[in-house]
């Protein structure tokens, strides 16, 4: 506010910024997250991601449901000790080293875990190094899906099979 000599105001000064375009780049950037957390969330596979500490920094809704968590939000910091799947924490965090450690990922293998109601369920995993912008690996990226069913099935087969064979063996 410029005033006169009696302290009576004159005119008020001020300095205007068209930040039309800053507000349409958060949009669009606001956009495009909700555009990849919709996927990730819809993708028919758990899919997370960790830190060099192996803690997680975020994951899709379904796994953060199959950690009994009801957003990823509640899986950021943790890390595997502190799952149901503590008893497979070693054998995961492993793994996590192993693909950190030589930037090679680790794809397609069988894995145990335990659910939070304490069943054990099969998954079929993949993990892959997380690098940055520059290529450095700072933690790993995984994804798995639940094969639980499909390992029952392959048993109950199994057992068929030795079955039919017993059988004619007789």
């Amino acid at each position: 506010v410029v005033c006169d000599q009696a302290g009576q105001p004159l005119f008020i000064a001020g300095i205007t910024m068209d930040i039309t375009e800053r507000k349409q780049m958060e949009d669009a950037i606001r956009e495009s997250r909700n555009l990849l957390q919709t996927v990730l969330d819809t993708i028919p596979v758990r899919v997370f991601w960790k830190d060099s500490n192996l803690a997680y920094l975020g994951c899709n809704q379904p796994f953060a449901l199959d950690a009994g968590a009801q957003s990823p939000d509640e899986m950021m910091g943790r890390d595997d000790f502190q799952m149901s799947w503590r008893e497979q924490a070693d054998l995961y965090r492993a793994d996590d080293r192993q693909v950190i450690a030589s930037g090679q990922p680790k794809l397609g293998y069988e894995a145990p875990q335990t659910t939070p109601d304490g069943r054990r369920s099969w998954l079929r995993t993949n993990k892959v190094p997380l690098r940055d912008a520059d290529g450095v690996v700072r933690g790993v990226l995984g994804t798995y899906e639940d094969i639980t069913e499909w390992k029952r099935a392959e048993q109950t087969f199994r057992e068929q099979v030795a079955a039919v064979a017993k059988y004619l063996q007789e």
